[in-house]
């Protein structure tokens, strides 16, 4: 299944309630809203029954949950309020959520913040988390801690920013640090630059499937292409990076990245925006581009209408062949 959160609300419903739609279409409505600011789909993901969700604030604490908890929605449902599963304050929010079907040993939780910081603590850490919820890290005053993300020590981090920066540094030159410590910078950000998103990216070498990985870039006006991940060398940490998007010429002020994520040529993706529009596409049906292409529209968005892409969730092959 997969299970969505937005303003405050989580449920859970079947993937093959979304069908796969072309490149550049609308999309279905996925929640009844007058979609206000504080209404917006937040997080999409797909999951099983059984895993346990890692689930990350704004403010650094991590709350444990099993996902048959959330309880199961339709489409256009609103689910129950964040607050009758988990005990989240009112002026704190869920920024990230982390489905870990088990626990190994060999794996470290990666935390990122919007203005660089970051850090790596083993997984194993979180393995008796609760619903009543535990410090994960210390945040400077106005920086939000938004990623939360599984890896090894033979993986890469790959961290983008808004204006279409990103660099990529091996996971083992990361230290691992205790559960309360503010970790160290993951990029160079310039003025009026943050984070946009932060992906786990398999070393070459390591992996023959590394063939069909790429990165798709998409940005909040519905623009998107993917960038074959060789394009994308590593860096020592906490340097500028290289150029992974440019924007439109008309566009250039207003659009901005909104994910910049690791996807397989087999995958499927759902497209969602802060209205609660669903578009669900193949990976194979977004051109691959190099670094400094502008991409095509994959989705059209009302940008008239305020509306932009929020969200952009990784549907895994298996995920789709068990949802037909």
């Amino acid at each position: 299944g997969e299970v969505q959160e937005g303003g405050g609300y989580i449920k859970r419903l079947p993937l093959k309630t979304f069908e796969s739609q072309g490149r550049g279409t609308r999309g279905k409505k996925s929640t009844t809203s007058n979609a206000s600011q504080d209404n917006e789909v937040a997080h999409c993901f797909t999951c099983n029954d059984h895993d346990t969700l890692l689930m990350v604030t704004q403010k650094g604490i991590a709350y444990g949950l099993r996902a048959f908890q959330v309880p199961a929605a339709s489409r256009t449902a609103r689910g129950v309020p964040i607050p009758s599963v988990l005990p989240v304050k009112a002026d704190d929010v869920i920024t990230s959520i982390l489905p870990v079907a088990e626990f190994t040993k060999d794996e470290f939780c990666v935390l990122a913040t919007e203005n660089g910081w970051i850090k790596k603590t083993p997984l194993a850490a979180f393995e008796n988390l609760t619903s009543r919820g535990l410090i994960i890290a210390t945040l400077e005053d106005g920086d939000r801690l938004r990623w939360c993300e599984k890896c090894t020590d033979n993986e890469n981090i790959l961290v983008g920013s808004r204006h279409g920066m990103a660099t990529t540094f091996e996971a083992a030159k990361l230290r691992p640090t205790g559960r309360t410590s503010r970790g160290v910078r993951s990029m160079r950000l310039k003025e009026g630059d943050t984070v946009a998103d932060v992906s786990i990216l398999k070393q070459s070498g390591t992996d023959k499937d590394q063939r069909g990985e790429f990165v798709l870039a998409v940005t909040s006006n519905g623009y998107g292409k993917r960038i074959r991940t060789d394009e994308f060398r590593t860096q020592a940490r906490g340097g500028v990076g290289v150029i992974a998007m440019k924007f439109k010429t008309n566009q250039k002020e207003t659009d901005q990245i909104s994910c910049l994520r690791i996807v397989k040529e087999d995958d499927e993706v759902l497209f969602i925006t802060a209205q609660g529009v669903i578009v669900r596409q193949k990976v194979a049906d977004i051109p691959s581009q190099g670094r400094a292409a502008t991409g095509v529209l994959v989705q059209k968005v009302d940008i008239e209408g305020g509306d932009h892409i929020s969200s952009v969730s990784i549907v895994p092959k298996s995920m789709i062949e068990m949802s037909k």
